[in-house]
C-alpha cells in the first residue's frame, strides 16, 4: 500500500497513521491483518486470509465491522493494529431474541504497543454496530488484557471460563453415531436433520442461536477438523488437539436435544467421544444451562491459556450488568 492515506482512510489528530474500516474488498487488507495476527497471536488458522475471510465476509448474517490502523513506513506502510466485531444473534427466555456481536481478533503489532490504538479503533467500532441497532457484545480476553478493557473500554467482567477434564475411567453413553464433519456431510440430509433438532430447548439467559445457516457456516471453519457424536438426548461437536504427547478430545458444543428443563448428564456421552478419538482424556470449557458435565477442575496455573469471559452494552440504554447468559462454550468463541 502507498505511504500515503487513501480517501477512505480517517485520519486522528496526535495518532500515528490512519484507519480504514475494512469495507474495501481489497485483498492487502486482509493479507495484512492475518500476517498480524500470525505474528502476534500464532495460530494454524492464519496461514492464509481463508479464515478472516470465512470470520468477516462469510457470516450469514452479515460483514463484521473491521478497523484497521496504518502508519508509514518507508515508502509503504505497515499495519500497527487490528479489532473487528461480527454479527451475532440471541436468543433467549420465552423466545426472546437479540441481535448482538461477538468481540474477536483484537491485536497490536509489538512495535506500537501502549499507544491506545486498540482502545481508540475499538470504541469506533462499538459505535458503528451501535448505531446498526446491535444490543450487546460478547468476547472473551486473557489476563493480561482484561484489566484494560474495563478500565478504558466499558467491558463488564463475568469471570473466568471454567474448565472441566474427563478422564477414560468409567463408561462411555452406548448406541452413540460419530462422524467427521466435511463440507459434503454439511450439505446432506443429515446436517439437515441435526440443525432440524438442536437449539431448540428452553433457556434461562441468553445463548447464542443456532439456525441452520449460522449453525452450517459455524461448522465450516477453515483449518479446523471438526466432529459430531449423537444420542437420543444429546448432540456433541468436537474436534482434536493434545497436551504434548497425549491426544485430547476438546468438547466444543453440547446440545441437549429435549425440550424439558431437566438437566443432561453428558459425562458418558463424553466418555464415547473421548473413545471415538482414541483419547487421553477429553477437555470442557464454559458453561451450560441445560448439561452437567462431570469432571477434574484442573489449576489456572496449568491451563495454558486461562480466558475471562466479558460483555458490554451496545446499546447504552441496556443495562449491561442485568445481561445473563445461561450458556457459553468453545463453538461460541472463535478458540477452534
Amino acid at each position: 500500500m502507498s505511504s500515503q492515506p487513501p480517501e477512505r482512510a480517517v485520519v486522528h489528530n496526535g495518532v500515528e497513521g490512519w484507519t480504514i474500516d475494512g469495507s474495501s474488498n481489497d485483498p492487502q487488507i486482509l493479507i495484512d491483518a492475518t500476517a498480524l495476527l500470525d505474528q502476534e497471536l500464532p495460530d494454524p488458522r492464519f496461514v492464509s486470509t481463508g479464515y478472516l475471510h470465512w470470520a468477516y465476509r462469510e457470516n450469514p448474517l452479515g460483514r463484521a465491522w473491521e478497523r484497521h490502523q496504518l502508519v508509514p513506513v518507508g515508502d509503504g506502510t505497515k499495519l500497527a493494529a487490528h479489532y473487528a466485531i461480527k454479527p451475532r444473534r440471541f436468543r433467549g427466555p420465552g423466545g426472546a431474541a437479540s441481535d448482538g456481536a461477538w468481540s474477536l481478533n483484537a491485536v497490536v503489532d509489538r512495535d506500537h504497543q501502549r499507544a491506545r490504538h486498540f482502545s481508540r479503533i475499538g470504541v469506533e467500532i462499538y459505535d458503528e454496530a451501535s448505531s446498526r441497532g446491535r444490543s450487546f457484545v460478547v468476547g472473551v480476553t486473557n489476563e493480561k488484557s482484561t484489566g484494560a478493557v474495563i478500565k478504558y473500554m466499558g467491558w463488564r467482567l463475568i469471570g473466568p471460563l471454567p474448565v472441566k477434564v474427563v478422564g477414560p475411567i468409567g463408561r462411555g453413553r452406548r448406541g452413540m453415531t460419530h462422524a467427521e464433519i466435511t463440507p459434503t456431510w454439511l450439505d446432506s440430509p443429515a446436517f439437515d436433520e441435526l440443525a432440524a433438532t438442536v437449539d431448540r430447548h428452553p433457556v434461562d439467559g441468553w445463548v447464542t442461536d443456532y439456525t441452520a445457516d449460522v449453525l452450517r457456516w459455524r461448522l465450516a471453519c477453515p483449518e479446523t477438523g471438526y466432529f459430531v457424536h449423537q444420542s437420543e438426548d444429546v448432540v456433541l461437536i468436537t474436534t482434536r488437539s493434545s497436551a504434548g504427547p497425549l491426544p485430547a478430545c476438546v468438547v466444543l458444543k453440547i446440545f441437549p436435544t429435549s425440550t424439558g428443563h431437566a438437566a443432561i448428564d453428558a459425562t458418558r456421552a463424553i466418555r464415547a467421544a473421548m473413545r471415538f478419538h482414541r483419547a487421553a482424556f477429553a477437555v470442557y470449557a464454559g458453561f451450560n444451562g441445560s448439561v452437567r458435565v462431570r469432571g477434574i477442575a484442573p489449576p489456572r496455573r496449568l491451563q495454558p491459556s486461562p480466558l475471562n469471559l466479558i460483555i458490554r452494552h451496545l446499546d447504552p440504554s441496556i443495562d449491561q450488568d442485568a445481561i445473563v447468559l445461561d450458556t457459553f462454550e468453545f463453538l461460541d468463541m472463535d478458540a477452534y
